[in-house]
């Protein structure tokens, strides 16, 4: 057991939490303009759905600072503390960055549409006016894919892998949109209707979200276990076959759960796509999420 591990750990928990007072501080002064964080989590009618997109921020600054941590050749207490601290600043700017991003995202899809409820579809309308669940889900999603492919970057060049990094950074984050794409199309439908965009933002689905998010874990789990294995000068845009694999591994997934949606039909009468997008069950959205995700924890273990 490694008890000096421990102390560290105050030590770098220290900075975690200082992290999240930034993180709260940026979210509430930037990002949330016009709205009260405050109130939204410790008010008297506190909302789950910014507490989601809160988190999403949390997480991805702890999964950041993990990566700091462990990638080598660090070795000393001021490199760790000098890469950990780097690798905030960027986070915390390109987490209000892409906010920004999707809210410019949504204005393009919607072209001026509102929302089942009348209000415009943006984040903050609704996190802070509506409670959708799904839209939190959904932030906390992109959160996820942010910190992915940050976990890659070597900003300070301290590993000598600056150049690679920088491309499996903008691989990662191609590939979550990628994910996002065919999510819609091969998972929800092939309707506009049915995007997850429609289905999170103006239908107020947590189903479809929480869908999506055990998807892109899996996705980006399995390119994590297969980039980490690239040799010096290889990266997510040399190596096609990459690509072609994990293309492959998304459509055999979605073979296996088409199998479980037959499974269900022939011995419950159940149709969980129907679940899934029409009647927006969130329960079923959950086991689904979670089903995805187990079947590639299943094939990384393969991989291993």
């Amino acid at each position: 057991m490694n008890w000096l591990a421990l102390i560290k750990f105050m030590v770098y928990g220290g900075l975690a939490v200082g992290a999240m007072l930034v993180w709260w501080v940026f979210y509430t002064r930037m990002l949330t303009r016009g709205f009260s964080a405050r109130d939204a989590v410790f008010g008297q009618n506190p909302k789950p759905a910014v507490a989601l997109d809160l988190m999403g921020g949390v997480v991805a600054m702890g999964i950041l600072i993990r990566s700091a941590l462990v990638r080598p050749p660090l070795e000393t207490f001021v490199q760790n503390m000098e890469a950990a601290l780097v690798t905030l600043a960027i986070t915390i700017v390109l987490l209000g960055v892409l906010r920004w991003v999707v809210n410019g995202v949504l204005w393009v899809w919607f072209r001026g549409k509102t929302d089942i409820h009348g209000d415009p579809v943006t984040v903050n309308n609704e996190l802070f006016l509506h409670n959708n669940l799904a839209a939190g889900l959904f932030s906390a999603t992109v959160y996820l894919v942010l910190a992915a492919g940050l976990i890659q970057e070597d900003m300070l060049n301290l590993a000598g892998y600056r150049q690679e990094g920088t491309f499996n950074i903008l691989g990662v984050w191609a590939l979550g949109a990628a994910t996002i794409f065919f999510h819609s199309l091969l998972y929800l439908g092939f309707s506009r209707e049915k995007s997850i965009l429609y289905q999170g933002f103006h239908h107020n689905n947590p189903a479809a979200a929480l869908s999506l998010m055990g998807l892109m874990s899996g996705m980006l789990l399995l390119n994590h276990m297969i980039t980490r294995t690239f040799m010096p000068g290889q990266h997510m845009f040399n190596q096609p076959e990459l690509w072609a694999y994990l293309g492959t591994a998304m459509v055999l997934v979605l073979v296996v759960k088409t199998l479980a949606r037959v499974v269900f039909w022939f011995t419950l009468g159940l149709d969980v796509r129907k679940e899934l997008v029409a009647r927006q069950n969130a329960a079923w959205g959950l086991i689904d999420g979670g089903l995805i995700l187990s079947l590639f924890i299943i094939l990384v273990g393969l991989l291993a």
